[in-house]
């Protein structure tokens, strides 16, 4: 998490000091130097200095700041849990442009976490991180099409959002368009069996893979293989 977070948001630290030099803290702006300071604390395990450091930068409106201090506050790491205050600050990040945090905001819309649940938000700030190219998002925003959650139901924008955090990596994504091809959909998608057999299989041997996803996948491999099935990836 802290690598990513602080790689993320180097190119802010540049947008808001061109001779930034991150072999030279000493050189960095006030916000920067406290977010760096506040992320060596956090990687140390000492979540209650890192928030205060956090907490300064993010009043100034340092977005890496704002993330991680919302992510303190989720998970309860040197301050009380507090989801209101965790999406607070995780909007801050999101209204800067942050892909990652705007998939969050979408998230804790959806989920209602710290704020009302509320579908249509939920699908704005997950259309928004999609756009950023975030395949967890895209895949949500398939799912609101899918389902009508926030947006007009349309299946046809839902599997365009799938194949594209499909090719991306996202096994949900990947689950949901091999069932799409498993299945088929109505007149948009023909039933084929070889298509659904390549994105199961990629589910299958995900390790990482959601446990219910992933069995289900693993016993539909097993029954098509078996039916002399042959794996074809779909057109992208």
């Amino acid at each position: 998490m802290l690598f990513y977070t602080i790689k993320r948001f180097s190119n802010a630290l540049r947008a808001q000091n061109s001779k930034i030099f991150v072999g030279k803290p000493h050189e960095l702006p006030q916000t920067a130097k406290l977010f760096y300071q506040g992320a060596r604390r956090y990687e140390k395990k000492d979540y209650a200095t890192a928030v205060a450091l956090f907490r300064q930068a993010a009043k100034e409106g340092h977005a890496g700041a704002q993330f991680l201090l919302s992510d303190c506050y989720y998970n309860g790491l040197g301050v009380k849990e507090n989801f209101k205050q965790a999406f607070y600050w995780m909007k801050k990040a999101a209204e800067q442009g942050d892909e990652i945090a705007q998939t969050r905001v979408g998230s804790m819309y959806e989920l209602g976490e710290g704020v009302p649940e509320n579908d249509r938000l939920s699908a704005h700030w997950y259309k928004r991180a999609a756009k950023q190219g975030v395949a967890h998002a895209q895949w949500h925003v398939g799912l609101c099409y899918e389902y009508g959650k926030g947006v007009d139901p349309s299946e046809r924008r839902a599997l365009s959002w799938y194949r594209k955090a499909a090719l991306a990596g996202n096994e949900g994504a990947q689950y949901s368009l091999a069932s799409a091809y498993y299945f088929g959909v109505g007149d948009i998608l023909k039933k084929d069996e070889s298509t659904a057999l390549f994105w199961y299989e990629k589910v299958a041997e995900n390790e990482a893979a959601d446990e219910v996803r992933k069995a289900f996948a693993t016993s539909i491999v097993d029954r098509l293989k078996k039916a002399g099935c042959t794996p074809r990836k779909s057109k992208s």
